[in-house]
């Protein structure tokens, strides 16, 4: 009889994913997509938003530094081009077109510039904090697997500077000139159905 029950509820939770064989066999919140491994933070019906779970690379948030915000950036740049490109057309069309709020430094008031509409983008500070119950769990790896820090799109305590996520997995908007390398964990939007 258990045997039954479980064999029913395996086919509940499968059939609650529809047409999606996206996620991982072993954890409900991670699938795999383009290649990369993704940690769901949101969904929405059919639609996820998905947050890479590792640092994919090291770039910096902007290339020519100076004062800067999300719209203007290398960054997001390279991420709805490059990046973009890098997926298949059918995942291509599977990634959603999301209005990207970009608020002013919740601390200090450091503008946050123009909200945009992007495929692709980075957590702001107030995503940081509550997508994750705590520093451990923004804790994200380089592929060396080692802890590594990574951008976040919210400016830092002045504009030449950017938020980010240190190794240890706080949040933080000091002495991180854009100009420097540091990790990228993109997130997206995207629709579970083809």
């Amino acid at each position: 009889m258990r045997k039954l029950v479980a064999v029913v509820l395996a086919i509940v939770m499968i059939a609650g994913l529809g047409a999606c064989n996206l996620f991982n066999s072993n954890s409900p919140d991670t699938i795999e997509f383009g290649g990369y491994d993704w940690l769901v933070l949101e969904r929405s019906g059919t639609t996820v938003l998905i947050l890479s779970i590792d640092v994919i690379e090291r770039r910096p948030y902007h290339t020519n530094g100076g004062d800067i915000t999300w719209e203007f950036s290398s960054i997001r740049n390279y991420l709805n081009n490059e990046f973009l490109n890098s997926f298949s057309l059918v995942e291509q069309n599977r990634i959603l077109e999301t209005n990207v709020i970009n608020n002013d430094n919740p601390e200090n008031g450091t503008p946050g510039g123009n909200d945009t509409v992007d495929k692709i983008f980075l957590l702001s500070i107030d995503e940081a904090l509550t997508f994750f119950e705590d520093n451990s769990t923004r804790v994200a790896l380089n592929s060396n697997g080692e802890a590594s820090w990574w951008w976040l799109r919210s400016p830092g305590v002045i504009s030449d500077y950017a938020a980010r996520v240190d190794y240890v997995g706080g949040v933080s908007i000091y002495n991180l000139d854009v100009i420097i390398d540091t990790g990228v964990r993109p997130a997206m939007w995207i629709n579970l159905e083809s």
